[in-house]
């Protein structure tokens, strides 16, 4: 009798035995077929596996369409490209708007601010003129070109505005000749971005899992890559050595 009792004591349904619960006491005799207990954790199992592979498939959906998006991309005639991503467009003379390439514009991840370094209204090469700020992080652009502010543009003003000018200059044609790339070379860039995302797609099922922890909903790419190589890939539009 007492060997018997031990034997029903070390018997483990197979939820216990998977390690998923501690302790059960069964009162079907481990008829799992029939149990109610069983039933329920089936039910949770298939809940959990829904839930990740409609999560897979919207990380897969925001990927794709920031690579579409990327791929639609084309060099502009009328702007000037700069090396770290700015860009410049012409109003007349030596006057031109300020703001961020829309390459750089497709991968500002929610980004909830964006304010002016310096009060001064002229800027030295190599200064920091813009701080981005996000749930992501922060981080400080460098003018690769010496300018006049004519006038800032305010943070409000620069998020509502699709082009995402944040000011209105005065430089040379100089300077801007010296610090601009062409055309090869910033599709180089959205080509190598895109390589990067399409490596991350093709391992969202793993990512997708981690990004369930803590219930959080997936909406951005620095949620997807995290935000340290979200940061780096930013880095490596923005901070680019400038020429002296």
């Amino acid at each position: 009798m007492n060997f018997q009792n031990r034997m029903y004591d070390n018997l483990k349904c197979i939820w216990m035995s998977s390690g998923l619960i501690d302790y059960k006491l069964c009162d079907s005799n481990f008829d799992c077929d029939n149990c109610s207990f069983y039933s329920a954790m089936r039910n949770v199992s298939r809940q959990q596996i829904s839930k990740t592979n409609i999560e897979d498939s919207r990380i897969e959906k925001i990927i794709q369409k920031l690579i579409n998006d990327l791929g639609k991309e084309e060099f502009k005639k009328d702007c000037i490209y700069l090396n770290n991503h700015l860009m410049v467009k012409n109003l007349f003379a030596n006057t031109y708007y300020i703001g961020f390439s829309p390459f750089a514009n497709y991968l500002l991840d929610n980004c909830n601010f964006i304010e002016h370094c310096s009060q001064e209204d002229k800027v030295i090469k190599g200064n920091k003129i813009i701080k981005l700020n996000g749930e992501w992080g922060s981080m400080d652009i460098s003018s690769p070109i010496s300018f006049t502010y004519l006038g800032k543009i305010s943070n409000q003003e620069i998020l509502q505005n699709s082009e995402k000018w944040f000011g209105l200059i005065e430089s040379s044609k100089e300077e801007l000749s010296d610090a601009s790339i062409s055309g090869d070379n910033y599709m180089r860039d959205i080509l190598a971005v895109t390589r990067e995302l399409t490596e991350v797609k093709i391992n969202c099922s793993e990512i997708g899992v981690t990004m369930l922890d803590g219930g959080i909903e997936v909406n951005f790419l620095y949620q997807i890559i995290g935000k340290e190589k979200y940061i780096n890939i930013l880095k490596k539009l923005f901070i680019k050595s400038i020429k002296s």
